[in-house]
């Protein structure tokens, strides 16, 4: 009959036994193991581990980052552990009381809201370990998903799921209790941190940087600016019918412009201490929060980047003063003895976590593992926003002269609207954002010159514009690369606009820029008999060179 055959439905749907049912009767081993108190205990392992899964991309970083501390600006304090350790709890209650109250109730309704509420928080550490274990991107998902076979398989699998909801959910906290050991250890790794007991890798202290010394009258003064990955076939050959980049324009008609200008490396991390160093480097490596391991092409040595002579401590040998507004790299805590000011922005992937507060601290770590895109971009736009300020300020300020700017559009994630000249956190693929991300970087370069010529900085000033690595991730576009990046050298004055089409290694920057300074090079016409002389100084790498061929 229907009344001795029905069941109880259990937290998230999962049916329990009769009361009246054998394995309940008292005495049961069933009445042992299932007794109200260690139900209490399985569900707080149970939502425990469901909150430490929630914010894996909080605690990962901070507990476990070890030399992404290269990456970060703020230390991890005891103030932002506490504050993980407050987010965990608060999330726990939260879980363990609605998973208390689906087993008490016999609301069908209440089941299916546990039930969505306990599948929605699988997908925080399955995008988690999407993104930063395995490495995929949405939109590679995106584009897998449009074709049949692939789109017909998730179809496949959801249906099943579905059909099988009551045994997903088994599985899925089965597997979410066996995991419950790993928020056990990072508890305890948090209280060993505040207590002392054990320590992360720390940032070292900021290093005092050496004082201005007077300026020399008459000095020609270098204004380098770097926008991280702009790629010289977008910007001038091949650019999309949408983007607009007027003062990049403007400027190739006012420079020398060269058309076939080469990075040293096809990333940030070794093509920065590349140009800034002037050597050859094939590789390279974290070692610290305070050093870059790098490993020398020509001889295969491997020594710290802060040990390597730089074209800022060259410089000081000319009693140039120096200054570096950037971001990616720590170049405070690498070049700190060579520059008289630094500004340094931290990559914000590596930095959602940490906050100076603890409201803010709590704040950020719910968003970082709620909103992670959002929460990147907004973070990004800021970086933007400060950087531009900071580097307006030294383009002006005739105190320095050898400035650095490191900016980082067009490099993704898109933050940038051109139609209405404002910044967006709206979702816009990687394209469309690197599009957007370049007409921000007009817009700087707008900025910056318009800044320079109002303060009358920019009839002594050399602007070279260029770019650390190409745009790597042209197969979301139209798979095609040029390895190419811009390379726009104005010096003060007249305009002597020339093109520029031999094929030539940027990694010549360092020595360029040293024979400005040293007056060896006194307008474009002299700068491209310089580039002649010395282009064959440094090749160009193959594997770009037959790839372009």
């Amino acid at each position: 009959p229907p009344h001795l055959c029905a069941e109880k439905k259990g937290g998230w749907g999962v049916s329990e036994p009769r009361a009246d049912s054998p394995s309940s009767r008292p005495g049961s081993v069933r009445d042992v193991a299932e007794n109200p108190f260690a139900h209490k205990i399985r569900d707080a392992l149970l939502a425990l581990s469901i909150a430490n899964l929630c914010f894996i991309s909080a605690w990962a970083p901070l507990l476990y980052s070890g030399s992404q501390g290269y990456y970060n600006k703020l230390r991890v304090a005891p103030v932002t552990l506490l504050a993980l350790v407050a987010n965990l709890a608060w999330l726990s209650l939260a879980v363990w009381v609605i998973l208390r109250a689906s087993r008490r109730s016999h609301s069908r309704w209440l089941a299916l809201l546990s039930l969505f509420v306990f599948l929605a928080s699988l997908a925080l550490p399955l995008d988690y370990c999407r993104l930063y274990v395995v490495g995929i991107r949405g939109d590679h998902i995106v584009a897998a998903l449009k074709k049949p076979l692939v789109a017909s398989l998730v179809v496949a699998v959801c249906g099943i799921g579905l059909w099988q909801y009551r045994l997903a959910v088994l599985v899925s906290q089965f597997l979410a209790t066996i995991l419950s050991p790993l928020a056990l250890l990072n508890l305890a790794r948090v209280a060993f941190l505040c207590l002392g007991i054990q320590h992360l890798s720390p940032a070292g202290p900021d290093p005092v940087l050496p004082a201005p010394c007077p300026v020399k009258a008459g000095a020609p003064r270098v204004a380098w600016i770097i926008f991280d990955e702009a790629d010289q076939r977008i910007a001038f050959e091949e650019r999309p019918a949408q983007l607009r980049l007027p003062e990049f324009d403007r400027l190739s008609r006012e420079s020398l412009f060269a058309t076939n200008a080469f990075p040293p490396a096809g990333s940030t991390l070794v093509s920065m201490p590349a140009l800034i160093s002037g050597r050859p480097i094939s590789a390279a490596a974290l070692k610290d929060s305070c050093e870059l391991n790098v490993t020398l092409a020509e001889s295969g040595t491997v020594t710290g980047w802060s040990k390597l002579p730089s074209v800022f401590s060259a410089a000081h040998e000319l009693g140039v003063n120096t200054a570096l507004v950037g971001w990616y790299h720590p170049y405070n805590r690498i070049l700190g003895s060579a520059l008289n000011f630094c500004s340094f922005y931290p990559f914000p992937r590596y930095d959602l976590a940490r906050a100076p507060t603890f409201g803010k601290a709590m704040a950020g770590q719910v968003l970082c593992c709620l909103y992670k895109r959002y929460y990147y971009q907004s973070r990004f736009e800021t970086l933007c926003r400060d950087s531009l300020a900071d580097s307006v300020s030294l383009v002006t300020n005739n105190l320095y002269g050898l400035l650095l700017l490191h900016l980082a559009p067009p490099h993704h994630p898109g933050v940038y609207n051109p139609k209405t000249g404002q910044y967006t956190i709206a979702f816009m693929n990687v394209a469309t954002g690197y599009f957007n991300n370049f007409a921000l970087a007009d817009r700087f370069l707008g900025t910056l010159r318009q800044a320079m010529d109002t303060s009358g900085q920019s009839t002594n000033t050399w602007l070279l514009v260029s770019a650390d690595h190409f745009w790597r991730e042209t197969d979301l576009y139209d798979h095609r690369h040029s390895f190419r990046v811009p390379f726009l050298l104005k010096g003060p004055g007249a305009d002597q606009p020339m093109t520029y089409s031999p094929r030539f290694n940027t990694l010549l920057t360092h020595d360029l820029i040293l024979a400005i300074l040293r007056k060896e090079i006194t307008n474009q016409p002299s700068a491209s008999e310089w580039l002649d002389a010395h282009r064959s100084a440094f090749s160009v790498p193959t594997t770009y060179v037959h790839q372009v061929e």
